[in-house]
């Protein structure tokens, strides 16, 4: 067996193990804290609602939806409240509903876009990574795999 095919088969096993390891971690309950609701049932997890905290004037985020939150039309239930603290606004968000974990994964990443275009101004993007691709090594490989889940599953 040559060089490069164990490299390969190293590369899999690494990246499995990754992905294994993740969805572990996101099963551990934390005393006080709770459990990942990507363990919920659909139902239970279409009716949570999703929140993040942003640097803004509640009044802002009242009159105008962010484009992220507005491209899902009438399938979301929008609700802003003054953030704990005197923190600017708590942004949340539902499905009216029965949706798939990929939905609830496409509105995680849609809060936080919103999120950094009002506090910012635009998406941050980390693609192509600013120091060029990593080795095809099996850590670089298991990195690669939590990078491209890491917007919707809200893990990294």
């Amino acid at each position: 067996m040559d060089l490069s095919t164990i490299v390969a088969r190293a590369a899999g096993l690494a990246s499995q193990a990754g992905g294994t390891a993740l969805k572990q971690l996101q099963h551990i309950r934390v005393p006080g804290v709770g459990q990942a609701s990507v363990t919920d049932d659909p139902g239970t997890s279409a009716r949570r609602w999703r929140a993040v905290t942003v640097r803004t004037d509640p009044e802002q985020l009242r009159t105008t939806t962010p484009a992220p939150l507005a491209a899902f039309g009438d399938r979301l239930e929008v609700r802003v409240t003054p953030a704990p603290g005197d923190r600017g606004a708590e942004l949340a968000a539902r499905f009216r509903g029965p949706v798939t974990e990929e939905e609830i994964g496409e509105l995680r990443s849609a809060l936080r876009e919103a999120k950094q275009l009002v506090e910012v101004g635009e998406v941050l993007r980390v693609d192509p990574q600013p120091h060029g691709h990593r080795k095809p090594t099996p850590q670089g490989e298991a990195l690669e795999g939590m990078t491209k889940a890491a917007p919707k599953e809200g893990v990294l």
